[in-house]
């Protein structure tokens, strides 16, 4: 009979288990990171947008200016640059504003690739942890020389906890690399509506 001491030695037997837990904090550990981060650079880009269309029907840049400043998140890094830089021409403007997204993006991009990493190389982890808990089983059973049913399935359920392990994490991996990745896409396109909306009533106002 499995008891639950024998899971918890049969969890912690294996050093692929080992690796599996350590990948399972990092996991952890940078979904945490990131979403704190996206929760604190989070806003709203309907009142975003409203607040740029009133300040620059009126021709009102310093006021929109400082409205970036006050936390707008990512989105009035962005603009705030646009607007100091108004005088340099919309060309010129409109390289500084491409760099500025690229920067902004690359932020919120952080450790995305390692939650990405471990959610395509876990199940395979955990894959070699079943493969190794398979082949040790069957030798030893080899070198005691006895068997049965009741050995075989010990050993196959030790060495399948693996990958049950690893599939775990790498839906957890997936789920929030996933999320982070739909949030970046769609903060990157408030990006270019806040830029195409500044242009459009920037062009229609005489500059201070």
């Amino acid at each position: 009979m499995l008891t639950d001491n024998n899971m918890m030695v049969m969890f912690f037997k294996s050093q692929t288990m080992l690796v599996l837990i350590a990948c399972s904090i990092v996991v952890v550990t940078f979904a945490l990171e990131r979403w704190i981060y996206f929760l604190r650079t989070r806003y709203s880009a309907r009142e975003f947008k409203a607040t740029m269309r009133k300040h620059l029907s009126r021709n009102q840049l310093g006021d929109f200016a400082r409205y970036c400043e006050r936390g707008s998140g990512s989105l009035g890094r962005i603009m705030v640059v646009a607007v100091e830089n108004l005088s340099a021409g919309r060309e010129q403007v409109d390289q500084i504003l491409d760099t500025e997204i690229e920067k902004e993006q690359l932020k919120l991009e952080k450790n995305l690739v390692i939650l990405g990493t471990l959610a395509n190389i876990a199940p395979l982890l955990g894959l070699f942890g079943t493969v190794v808990g398979i082949i040790r089983a069957f030798r030893d059973i080899a070198v005691t020389g006895s068997g049965g049913s009741s050995v075989i399935a010990m050993g196959v359920s030790e060495a399948l906890l693996t990958t049950a392990a690893g599939i775990v994490i790498a839906v957890i991996a997936t789920v929030f690399y996933n999320v982070f990745t739909r949030t970046i896409r769609v903060r990157a396109t408030d990006a270019e509506d806040a830029r195409n909306d500044f242009w459009k009533y920037v062009s229609s106002r005489p500059v201070e």
